[in-house]
């Protein structure tokens, strides 16, 4: 069972903020110079959008607008998916691949904190995995008597509905199974 990462944890990519009634060509410097491909549109203190390098590309450059005419109100993806800072990245996933997006807009009390990708994500999984499976080596082996059908064997560690269990191998199999 995973333990309870949050999504603050893994953020990456600080949020930067721009106005809507900025030029295309404005953003596109400041993205640069921040070195980020994506920005928070706000208006006051609310979140309107999300602009990012993409957005510029095929809805500026590549249909041969001027970007010092183009306002980036004009080309924002209005309403972006948010996900509060302290939510699990289960969650994170699953609002990923239920929204169909490859990034979400991380907010603290509804303000801007940064962005995570699916890729931040599966990072922070394959982390995890790496560690739980570096920990199982430094465990070693453990001879016992198996929590399920009582047999004196060597005992694998299984979490089974929430609860820790010290089983043998063929108990552990059944289980997991």
């Amino acid at each position: 069972m995973m333990p309870k990462i949050t999504v603050e944890q893994i953020v990456k990519r600080k949020a930067v903020v721009v106005r809507p009634n900025e030029t295309v060509e404005k953003v596109a410097k400041i993205l640069a110079r921040n070195k980020v491909s994506s920005a928070v549109v706000m208006d006051k203190d609310e979140i309107i959008g999300i602009v990012t390098d993409r957005d510029i590309l095929n809805k500026v450059v590549a249909k041969g607008k001027d970007p010092k005419e183009v306002k980036i109100s004009e080309i924002m993806t209005k309403d972006p998916i948010t996900i509060e800072y302290d939510y699990d990245i289960q969650d994170a996933i699953e609002l990923m691949m239920e929204k169909g997006v490859r990034m979400l807009l991380v907010t603290k009390l509804g303000m801007p904190m940064g962005f995570v990708t699916a890729a931040d994500l599966l990072a922070a999984v394959n982390a995890y995995n790496h560690e739980e499976e570096e920990a199982e080596k430094e465990e070693g082996e453990v001879y016992g008597i198996c929590e399920v059908c009582g047999q004196y064997a060597q005992l694998h560690r299984v979490v089974h509905e929430g609860y820790e269990r010290w089983v043998c191998e063929s108990c552990k199999d059944m289980l997991e199974g």
